[in-house]
């Protein structure tokens, strides 16, 4: 029996996105430019539009971040944002400072934006079944001889989720559900499905820079994929950029443990299988963990990626031998 071993990067998502008819989306999403959006997003507290604004999000709005920025700009805003949250939160600095907050509000932020995202495409009528990462995940789900399909995902939206209930194959999301099933999701860097146990009313909804806003146990969540929200005491997001081992939540460690468990038990004759990692250099150390866990004689290492960074190549190259690169998820089919 033969295991597969998915990791899954932004660049999935896109592929996905990509792969539909465009009026099966009602608006514009931008999962590579993160704030161009921002104006659009409900605010949870009276879900009308407008989240990133001064009013809601004084401190991403005064370090740079708008609506209108372009996705270079983006990117080094959220790196700056994250690199500085990374250090104070070692070193337990001050709260107060103007990166902790900005990254506060990055965190609910996010899970607003993709809450808002995931209800722009009504997935159960949309036709994905020529999608050829659909038509793989389907073909090895019916393969008598694949065994388990682990899919690593560092996507907070829940697409995969959807597409795999639409097409009628069963899964679990590792660390909330039993893991008996032929596909396990895992999510180190959370997902607007983790639902916190407890929220707040709208009316009395607000960005806490007080306390830990990320930090809680998986045993404090509960699964859900319908009525999501952004008002949970507690959003499990880990933004892009960011570092589960770095920042040390108790929820993302206990997930990272299960995929690299995974990984360190794959076998020469299991399948491995990489799209769309951007590899930025704020989270190689966590990409670095799962790739050196698995065995470096595996026989089979698919990177889909039309524009791999040149640093992931050397890395891939140097870890394994029998690797073999794609555009696209067409040759998968």
């Amino acid at each position: 029996m033969k295991n597969y071993y998915l990791i899954l990067g932004n660049g999935f998502t896109l592929d996905f996105l990509s792969s539909i008819p465009q009026n099966s989306i009602k608006g514009n999403i931008d999962v590579s430019n993160l704030f161009k959006n921002g104006e659009l997003v409900p605010w949870p507290g009276n879900n009308r539009p407008g989240f990133l604004s001064y009013r809601h999000c004084p401190n991403l709005w005064t370090l740079g971040a708008r609506p209108n920025m372009d996705k270079k700009d983006c990117i080094e805003l959220i790196e700056d944002v994250i690199t500085c949250a990374n250090i104070l939160n070692k070193n337990a600095r001050s709260s107060d400072n103007i990166y902790i907050k900005a990254y506060k509000e990055l965190v609910t932020y996010l899970k607003a934006l993709f809450i808002y995202y995931d209800k722009l495409i009504d997935v159960p009528n949309t036709d994905v079944a020529k999608w050829g990462w659909a038509k793989f995940i389907k073909d090895l789900y019916q393969n008598s001889e694949v065994d388990k399909i682990h899919i690593v995902t560092f996507n907070y939206d829940i697409w995969l989720e959807r597409i795999l209930k639409k097409l009628s194959l069963e899964f679990s999301v590792s660390n909330f559900e039993s893991a008996n099933k032929k596909i396990i999701i895992y999510k180190p860097h959370g997902s607007i499905s983790f639902s916190y146990k407890t929220s707040r009313v709208p009316e009395a909804f607000e960005i806490n820079y007080t306390s830990d806003s990320n930090d809680g146990e998986v045993k404090e969540f509960e699964l859900t994929y319908e009525n999501l929200s952004a008002r949970n005491t507690i959003n499990a997001i880990i933004p892009p950029a960011g570092d589960s081992s770095r920042l040390d939540f108790k929820w993302a460690k206990e997930i990272r443990d299960a995929a690299r468990d995974v990984a360190r038990n794959l076998n020469e004759t299991d399948e491995l299988i990489v799209c769309g990692i951007s590899y930025w250099h704020v989270d190689r150390l966590e990409i670095d963990s799962l790739l050196t866990s698995v065995n470096s004689k595996l026989e089979d290492i698919k990177i889909i990626n039309p524009y791999p960074p040149k640093v992931f190549n050397a890395i891939i190259t140097t870890l394994f031998d029998k690797v073999i690169f794609f555009n696209d998820s067409t040759p998968l089919t």
